[in-house]
């Protein structure tokens, strides 16, 4: 059998001896009721186990932990353990999970001694065989047991010496002490405790079998070991659970050979996705790691780069994820933001026209006259010199707009396309690159005999012919000077020069010529390279692109051509398969050059726009064809209204209105947020103006009790044209959101959202004010729902909710101006008037919404109220039928218990009074409802 006894099925023979039948018959009824008191007893184990597991002292865990105790079961509290902090706590011990298997003495209890000579077989088949017993005895316990005697085998495998089960609290105290020793079991299983109490009643229960333990003790070989006696029962030892939250990373996740196989099963790779959002400031919320995190706390750099910021979780990474918020900076490296947009934005204003739409309440702003504009922007920029290389560039850019499309006094009454207006436009394209080429220090440099033909060249680079022509006959160079003064004099010039180059070079006598005096002698023929004995000479070599394009309109095209022959000649200068010249690269370091289409200088973009009138407007209005902050959108937005102004409007109204809400969003972020809804006044498309604008007030506007308007409020109203029912519902809304419920009804009444205004008033004011006493301000606020007829605006369950307490509001009026009263024929009049509508409240009263405590304690204070003016109309009236009215008014009015039952025995006396008054079986005819 199982275990190790005999397999035979045969019963064991009887005695026949009535002596022994009787001595047998007797122990099988000790052994009964030695099994019943284990079971008891087992029960009893349990209950003490379950109460003492409810009192669980983590500090007495680490604390026996650290003893020696280490209940290695496989119970469900034992597996829920942190088993770091376990092992951790008892490393000074004795033992260690890596060492190997120790023998342990061989310890058995006088019960097993016992077995062993008796039956001959193993102890702990015995023991086993025991259990067994008390299993069947106890159902639900079947399965714990048989765990525990798994582990209890498994221990015996390995011959591991369990240690003595320890406790940190006092042993004498308590009184399940044994006196033999007991292997470990776990402290998680009550069902264990339970089994080894059970062997211990029974020893100390069953007289014989004591007896036969001591006999058995005293013949047995073995010696048993002395061991201190230990407390049973004592208070669990429980590890604390310590819960990181985690993510697995992807390429070491289950799911990650499947991400391709899958797709049906969307949670495996949209569960690991976050969306993105912008907040105010530029604030944008997200995920990250406690390493990642580490690493941007450790960066030293002046600011992080964004691979940084937006850093996944790699295959090693196991920290727990974490939510960051990182702000992003709109205008890269520029504190005066205020001083450089705002002038320029008051220019927009004063030269724009505000349009209104029909059906709109929000205007729409358009530009006016764009040759004023520019020449107004321009002033502005000039203002604004010196201050930074943004604003030197602006001031570059505006006077290129002046010169392509500025009024001149000289261009006064022509036509655009006349040769004169072509021609005084190249002039003064001219002009404006010779200012812009002209560097510092470059009349003020000292020169010698070795360095002038360079200075020379720097000269002409600039189109200073005259200083170059001086410099050469200060140097007794006279030919030279005469050859420079007929610089784009023309085309026989221009010829005769190039044959007296192909001359020198066929002769080979261009080798004793200077390099610079040759590339002057080039400029004079128009020839922009040349092979000669030098090798190739190319005059654009190493020269940025604006003075790539002024040497082409200088000195290469005809003195007549136009500013478009000259951007031609450069585009095929740059754009040829053996690029000779710089491309028109943006004037800012770092320019990004791994895009899709070649990014180019803005001045650049307008010269092509004034060449040809459909060039992209998308390409030359991006912001980084002039700032490396992507973010920056001031110059490009006022370049898109001039341009609107000029005539240019074939710009897609999708570009247009993401420039406007992106501008609009950079002057929020630097506090200019009236200045924001300037600009998107200016989108085209009704809907999308009219949201934006809405948004932009509820995000900014100020609530206060004692300001009406604030500075910026009043800008937009006064000057912009925002209706100030925007302003008050944006108000309100704020209110709300803050949680100031008075202040938030009163704006949205002043909006006129009177059903948003009923709701506020009766979720949040009307009970408090009717509560505390204070009629006049909610009646203040109630009676703005009435126009100046009387009638009630369509307000949704204003019957039911408003009107109840506007009503009551009336009827208290109306009472307290008849306690003033002092004629008796006034205050029966007055009080015939109010019985109607007493009535009519009464009844309505029950229909009252209660969603919250505070609602129905508002409701009982009114029903209160109307039951003390129901008594008051009875003791006036005395002719009605004052117990029938009382009735009437207990069964509509929703009275508190306590005074209900106030006044039901109010009502009572009134009903005993009135039958004690009329006489018994009296045939007048009671009326059965009295109108109140």
């Amino acid at each position: 059998s199982k275990y190790g006894l005999g397999d035979s099925d045969e019963e064991d023979e009887l005695p026949t001896d009535p002596k022994k039948a009787k001595i047998s018959t007797l122990e099988a009824q000790q052994r009964a009721n030695a099994e019943k008191m284990t079971l008891n007893s087992l029960r009893q184990a349990q209950k003490i186990s379950e109460d003492a597991a409810r009192n669980l002292d983590p500090k007495a865990l680490v604390a026996g932990v650290a003893s020696g105790f280490r209940p290695m079961d496989d119970t469900a509290e034992f597996l829920l353990m942190d088993k770091t902090q376990f092992f951790q706590a008892g490393g000074n011990s004795d033992f260690s999970m890596f060492d190997p298997p120790r023998q342990r003495p061989t310890i058995t209890s006088p019960t097993a001694v016992l077995a062993q000579e008796m039956v001959g077989n193993e102890a702990h088949k015995m023991q086993l065989m025991k259990s067994s017993f008390f299993v069947e005895d106890n159902a639900p316990e079947d399965e714990p047991m048989e765990t525990t005697g798994r582990l209890l085998r498994h221990r015996k495998f390995f011959n591991v010496e369990p240690l003595v089960w320890k406790d940190g609290a006092s042993e004498s105290s308590s009184q399940y002490d044994f006196e033999h020793p007991s292997p470990a079991l776990p402290i998680s299983s009550s069902v264990s405790e339970a089994s080894l109490m059970c062997d211990a009643h029974y020893e100390e229960t069953s007289s014989m079998a004591t007896g036969s333990i001591v006999a058995a003790v005293k013949e047995t070989k073995f010696e048993m070991p002395v061991t201190k006696a230990f407390k049973f029962v004592c208070k669990p030892k429980v590890a604390p659970i310590k819960l990181r939250a985690t993510t697995v990373p992807l390429p070491r996740s289950i799911a990650y050979e499947m991400r391709d196989n899958w797709i049906a099963d969307l949670g495996f790779y949209k569960g690991r996705s976050f969306k993105l959002s912008f907040g105010p400031q530029n604030s944008l919320v997200l995920p990250s790691t406690y390493n990642n995190m580490q690493n941007l706390k450790e960066f030293t750099g002046p600011s992080l780069p964004v691979s940084m910021v937006f850093a996944p979780r790699s295959a090693t990474d196991l920290s727990p994820s974490v939510m960051q918020l990182v702000e992003f900076n709109m205008v890269k490296g520029n504190e005066g933001f205020r001083e450089s947009i705002i002038p320029h934005l008051e220019v927009q204003l004063n030269d724009c026209l505000s349009v209104n739409v029909e059906g709109s309440e929000c205007p729409c702003i358009h530009p006016d006259s764009g040759t004023k504009l520019v020449s107004k922007h321009f002033s502005e920029s000039l203002k604004q010199r010196n201050a930074g290389l943004k604003e030197d560039y602006s001031v570059s850019v505006w006077s290129l707009l002046f010169a392509l499309w500025g009024d001149h006094d000289e261009l006064v009454d022509l036509e655009k396309n006349s040769h004169y207006m072509v021609m005084c436009r190249r002039n003064l394209l001219s002009e404006w690159l010779e200012n812009t080429l002209l560097g510092k220090d470059l009349l003020s440099k000292k020169v010698s005999t070795h360095s002038y033909l360079e200075h020379m060249l720097d000269l002409l680079s600039c189109h200073r012919v005259n200083e170059a022509c001086e410099l050469a006959f200060s140097y007794d160079d006279a030919n030279l000077a005469l050859v420079l003064s007929q610089l784009s004099s023309g085309a026989v010039f221009r010829l005769l020069m190039e044959e007296q180059l192909f001359a020198w070079q066929q002769s080979k006598s261009d080798k004793y010529i200077d390099l610079e005096r040759l590339k002057m002698y080039m400029l004079a023929a128009g020839a922009p390279m040349m092979q000669s004995s030098h090798g190739a000479i190319n005059l654009l070599e190493n020269k940025n692109w604006l003075t790539a394009l002024a040497l082409q309109l200088w000195y290469f095209t005809a003195p007549t051509s136009s500013i478009t022959d000259a951007l031609n000649a450069y585009n095929d200068a740059f754009q040829a398969e053996e690029c000779y010249a710089e491309p028109p690269k943006p004037s800012y370091r770092d320019a990004p050059t791994d895009t899709k289409k070649p990014v180019y200088d803005l001045r650049y973009h307008l010269l092509q726009l004034h060449s040809k009138r459909m060039h992209s407007l998308e390409e030359t209005l991006n912001p980084i064809t002039h700032t490396v902050d992507a973010m920056d959108f001031r110059l490009s937005w006022l370049l898109l209204q001039t341009l609107r102004a000029l005539g240019y409007r074939h710009c897609s109204p999708l570009t247009e209105a993401r420039l406007s809400v992106d501008f609009a969003s950079q002057l929020e972020n630097e506090g200019l947020w009236q200045w924001g809804i300037f600009v998107l006044l200016h989108i085209k498309q009704q809907t999308q103006r009219e949201r934006a604008v809405q948004q932009m007030l509820q995000r900014n506007v100020s609530v206060s009790a004692k300001v009406a308007l604030y500075a910026e409020e009043r800008f937009i109203v006064e000057e912009l044209g925002i209706p100030m029912s925007w302003v008050d519902y944006a108000k309100a809304v704020k209110a709300g959101a803050s949680g100031k419920h008075h202040l938030q009804a009163k704006y949205l009444l002043k909006a006129k959202h009177f059903a948003t205004a009923h709701d506020v008033i009766f979720q949040h004011i009307a009970p408090d004010a009717i509560i505390n006493g204070k009629m006049k301000y909610l009646h203040s606020l109630l009676i703005q729902f009435e126009d100046t007829e009387g009638s009630s605006i369509r307000v949704p369950n204003w019957a039911n909710q408003g009107q109840i307490f506007l009503d009551f509001i009336d009827i208290s009026a109306k009472f307290k101006q008849i306690r003033s009263v002092t004629n008796i024929a006034d205050i029966n009049a007055r009080w015939e008037n109010l019985k109607p509508q007493l009535s009519e409240l009464c009844s309505r009263i029950s229909l009252l919404p209660c969603p919250t405590s505070k609602h129905r304690l508002c409701q009982s204070e009114i029903s209160q109220s109307l039951s003390c003016l129901v008594h008051g109309m009875c003791i006036v009236c005395p002719e009605m039928e004052s117990s029938t009215v009382l009735k009437v008014a207990l069964e509509r009015l929703p009275l508190p218990q306590e005074f209900a039952s106030k006044e039901l025995r109010i009502w009572l006396e009134e009903l005993l009074d009135k039958i004690q008054n009329e006489p018994p079986f009296s045939e007048r005819q009671q009326p059965t409802m009295m109108e109140i």
